[in-house]
């Protein structure tokens, strides 16, 4: 039995809609990996094929499964939203203290673990902007917590872009501008 192959099995499923054959495939993957490192591709295309099928919520289930496999939990429910909006204050706080070069020049993220997370991370934000938007401001702070904390991936971007747009939300322009210009 390949992981390999049939993770790649699962791709092409995938890219000619056949959403049926990906769960298939990937519940034979999960079975047999033995490592994380095995089941990221399979559950990628499986977290994504829920998606196309609009099973949001499996999708980010499924998401969150995989992200607590990598040490990155996204707690059921949410927490308040007073602590969700502490605590994204005190990020906004921290990165406007940081300016744009001290930014570019903080340390590349090299683990791959978290660079998986934050790719999964990536995902799950237009899910659950779309379903379970309680979930929404949850993944932003992850995924900047992770930026922060290890360091900086491709898909850091598209985190402090959600957060300059999140902070709209609250009239806080000013905020929003700065991370923006870091995005």
């Amino acid at each position: 039995f390949s992981i390999e192959l049939y993770s790649l099995y699962a791709e092409a499923e995938y890219s000619i809609c056949r959403f049926e054959e990906v769960g298939c495939a990937a519940e034979m993957v999960l079975k047999v990996a033995k490592s994380i490192q095995d089941k990221e591709r399979v559950y990628a295309t499986l977290v994504k094929s829920l998606g196309v099928e609009n099973r949001l919520e499996d999708a980010i289930d499924t998401g969150f499964s995989y992200l607590s496999q990598l040490d990155v939990h996204c707690t059921s429910p949410p927490p308040d939203k007073s602590i969700v909006m502490n605590t994204l204050i005190d990020i906004k706080r921290t990165l406007e203290q940081m300016s744009h070069i001290e930014f570019l020049s903080h340390k590349v993220m090299k683990d791959t673990d978290k660079i998986a997370a934050m790719k999964f991370l990536h995902l799950l934000l237009l899910y659950t902007f779309f379903s379970k938007q309680n979930y929404f401001p949850t993944i932003i702070i992850q995924s900047l917590q992770l930026t922060l904390h290890h360091g900086i991936c491709k898909e850091s971007c598209v985190a402090l872009a959600s957060c300059s747009y999140f902070l709209c939300e609250f009239q806080d322009f000013k905020g929003s501008e700065h991370l923006g210009l870091l995005s």
